[in-house]
């Protein structure tokens, strides 16, 4: 009688993980394209390889305390790490849909658009920014 109740639950237990799996499966959590708006996490070598797709050469540039990366009309900037301010002229976040005017700090992972010739931004902190675009680094 024992073993038999052992051989019921066990077969319970293996029919309750197929009804959950099956259930999953047919609900969608399988079936998402990761990236979608299904399944928005993405890994920063995804994003870099659509940037590169989407606007040509994209670079990651690391930038040290003080030092300004400016660019020309167009450029493109986004900040991966560390702490960094608008530099020059005002830059368009694409992000926010707003003006980021001189000093002001700019937020992680948010997209910038360089609107005049000689803006972008300067390094308060080691940090690592995304650049696609011309551009050029000074102290």
């Amino acid at each position: 009688m024992e073993k038999r109740k052992k051989l019921l639950c066990g077969i319970g237990g293996v029919l309750l993980m197929c009804v959950v799996f099956l259930t999953g499966h047919y609900a969608g959590a399988a079936s998402k394209t990761p990236g979608s708006t299904g399944d928005p996490l993405i890994t920063l070598s995804y994003l870099e390889g659509r940037l590169a797709q989407t606007v040509g050469n994209v670079e990651k540039i690391q930038l040290e305390k003080g030092q300004k990366l400016m660019g020309k009309q167009g450029t493109g900037i986004i900040v991966l790490r560390g702490s960094v301010t608008a530099a020059g002229n005002d830059l368009v976040d694409l992000t926010a849909g707003s003006l980021t005017e001189k000093e002001t700090s700019l937020f992680l992972y948010h997209n910038y658009i360089v609107a005049e010739d000689n803006s972008g931004c300067e390094a308060l902190s080691s940090c690592t920014v995304l650049v696609f675009g011309q551009y050029n680094v000074r102290k």
